[in-house]
This record gives C-alpha cells, structure tokens and sequence, in this order.
C-alpha cells in the first residue's frame, strides 16, 4: 500500500560525505522522506569537516558526520546539537603499502587523512599512539575523500591511509598491510551521528522530527534489503559490476550491528571521544557531552512513524 502523505513536501538539505561502498545505506533514508512529507535533497562533501560551515551558514539543514568532527565545533561555541546516531559502529582501516609491516614502519613516512579532526584523522592519530607512533613521528596529510585517500595509496603518495573498511577486497588484491580495524582497536569510536543547529531545533522542530523518521524507516528497510541497498550504493557511486565494496560494507554493517534504525544517542560513546579529542589536544578541554545532546525530536519521531 503506498504511504499516505500527511504534509506538503517540504525541502530538507541533508549533508553527507561522498558517495562510495556505503551509499546504499547512507541514502536509502532520502527515498523515505515522501512518506514524512519531506523533499529530503542529499548534499555531498569531500571532507566531513566542510558540512560543519555549511550548516552554520544555513546552506544545509542537517549533516550525518563523525561526532569528533562536531565536538570540536561545539568545543568552540557553535550552537550545534546532536539528534540521533545513525552509525554507531566504526567501519574503519587503518591501511598501509605493502613494505609497511608494522605501525613501527610508518615512522618517517606520510599518512593520508581528511581535514583535521575529521574520523580519519582521530583514528589514524589514535591507533598509532597505542602503536608507540607519536603523531610528530609522521606526516599527516589531507588526501580529499575516502576514495581519494585509498588511490593516494595505491599510487604511493602516502605510505598508509585512513578510510572505511570497504576497500579491504581491494587492499588484499594488492598485497597492502591491515595495521588496524576500528571495531577492534577503539570499540567506543562511534562512526556517524546527524547534527544540527539548535536554530532549526528550535524553530523547524516538526521538520527534524519527520527528517528523523524519515531516516528511521530508511536504515530499517535497508538492513532487510541486502541487494536493493547493494544496487542503490553502485547506482549512486557509479561503482562497476564487479565493484565489491558495496556488498563488503554492507555485511560488515550488519554483522558487527553498527547501524541503529532507532538513531539511539550513545552518551557513553561521545564522551569517550570528546575525551579523546582532549587527550590529543584537538581541544582546550574536557567538556560534558550531553549539553551538547537533545533527545527530543527523536523521541518525537519514533511516536509518527508508522509501519
């Protein structure tokens, strides 16, 4: 039975990363939004710290972006506020060139990430600190997108990189070095969370609640829908046929159950970052995430959606 419609489609400009592997699952939420009465328009970015402007300025109404890239924000007094997690689970690699056997080899050497304070860039930082690497034992430099950071790789511009874990297929082809997986050395780094400004909180409430359940229904038809979301991620990224990436961090998902349909906000998991980013010294100081938490459009939107 087709969904019955109960708004106007209203416009809703949602900011994500580039489009790869995971698009499938990352845009199945914007085929939902006609069921909410939304026009739920996807804004890609190259880095995950550009959309933090563009939702400041008003370009954009909500971004899905690693939490430590809008901790740091919110460290600095932008007046943004978490809504819901969305991937909870880190899907990423720590990969490196095949004459890097050990975290002990990149001493000296290049590691592509994206800006600073992005995923990438914690979690390179992160896993080479526990690896005895201090981060002025290497470079670290902002190789664009997780696509362009894994062909910086490939075509030996950096020596490692930092991306998701679906180009792992890819990396065994070409005899690279799994120096570190995400969900196994750092189980507490979230990987996405939508954020917004406290602005449109306040003022388009009704709006994020149906963005909110828009996103709900999309990620639970998407982990029921193994090869639609699949085709949907080739289709968006352009990936070939032969392409596995999609189905790789399809699976991985929904084995390590890093996707939460309910868009559950994991305090525990932000505050371990927002420690994180401290001990690091990404920010001045230890702050109480949960000022940074509003839970109640959520709450709001598990009460409309409907089956």
């Amino acid at each position: 039975m087709a969904p019955v419609i109960a708004h106007a489609a209203d416009a809703w400009r949602y900011g994500v990363v580039e489009a790869k592997g995971d698009a499938g699952l990352i845009f199945m939420p914007a085929r939902f939004g006609e069921k909410h009465g939304l026009d739920i328009e996807m804004v890609e970015f190259t880095s995950s710290t550009t959309p933090v402007k563009a939702l400041i300025s008003g370009d954009i109404d909500a971004f899905t972006t690693s939490p430590g890239v809008a901790l740091v924000a919110m460290s600095r007094n932008a007046a943004l506020k978490f809504v819901g997690c969305n991937w909870q689970g880190a899907t990423y690699t720590l990969y490196g060139a095949a004459d890097i056997k050990t975290m002990a080899d990149l001493k000296g050497q290049s590691i592509g990430v994206s800006g600073p304070g992005s995923m990438p860039d914690l979690f390179a930082r992160e896993v080479l600190s526990s690896g005895g690497v201090a981060d002025d034992d290497v470079t670290f430099a902002n190789a664009g997108g997780g696509s362009d950071r894994f062909r910086a790789l490939i075509a030996g511009v950096v020596k490692a990189t930092a991306t998701t874990s679906e180009f792992e297929p890819e990396a065994e082809k070409r005899g690279f070095t799994i120096l570190a997986r995400a969900h196994e050395a750092m189980p507490m780094f979230a990987r996405n969370c939508i954020v917004t400004t406290a602005k449109t909180v306040a003022e388009r409430r009704d709006q994020l609640v149906r963005f909110l359940a828009a996103n709900m229904d999309g990620y639970d038809y998407a982990l029921t829908h193994r090869d639609e979301t699949n085709a949907l991620a080739r289709e968006i990224a352009k990936l070939p046929d032969d392409d596995t990436s999609a189905a790789y961090i399809y699976d991985e998902a929904v084995r390590q159950k890093s996707i939460d349909p309910l868009l559950t906000i994991p305090v525990d998991r932000l505050q371990w970052i927002e420690d994180m980013l401290a001990r690091h010294g990404v920010v001045d100081q230890k702050l109480d995430v949960s000022a940074f938490v509003d839970d109640g459009p959520r709450a709001d939107a598990l009460k409309i959606r409907k089956p």
